[in-house]
């Protein structure tokens, strides 16, 4: 759900007075997946733990402090792109573990690295001004938005079909 207020966000869907609250969003957002993730390192699910921790921690918790300080630092600052950037570079650093277990998730990650890259290098000021690339990461974290629902879909269903099958395997 985060992704979808980086999109209403990054391409002008709300304004920019609208950046404390979806700081505030994604803080809700992150504490979230980092219980997830707590769940997943405790139940010995090294790869979806980490990623749990990498979007919880390191993007919820960074992206959401990187907007709530709007409040008293208006504006698009070249360091929180270096951090955006940063947080693509980890992301790519997991696709080696993720093609082990899926294609489809692999491709979601690899999606969400190369939006967080345009992001960063965008608010760095690599492209010139910040406008175009911010909507372009925009566009990109709404289609990463759509892919999270599918994959959670996906994994909630392949879940309870599974005990279903085990119970019935019991029976």
């Amino acid at each position: 759900a985060l992704h979808v207020g980086i999109f209403a966000f990054a391409t002008g869907q709300v304004g920019a007075e609208s950046a404390p609250l979806l700081g505030f969003w994604i803080l809700g957002c992150a504490v979230a997946l980092l219980m997830l993730a707590m769940v997943d390192l405790r139940r010995g699910e090294v790869l979806f733990g980490t990623i749990g921790m990498v979007f919880g921690g390191l993007l919820g918790l960074g992206g959401a402090l990187s907007f709530i300080k709007s409040i008293w630092m208006p504006g698009i600052f070249p360091m929180d792109g270096w951090w955006f950037l940063s947080a693509g570079v980890i992301l790519f650093l997991l696709l080696p573990a993720i093609s082990k277990i899926s294609w489809i998730l692999f491709g979601g990650i690899a999606e969400i690295g190369i939006t967080l890259t345009i992001l960063g290098l965008g608010m760095m000021g690599v492209f010139g001004p910040p406008e175009a690339p911010l909507r372009i990461a925009g566009w990109l974290a709404l289609f990463f938005a759509i892919f999270c629902w599918y994959e959670a879909t996906a994994q909630l269903v392949n879940t309870v079909r599974s005990e279903e099958h085990t119970s019935e395997l019991q029976s």
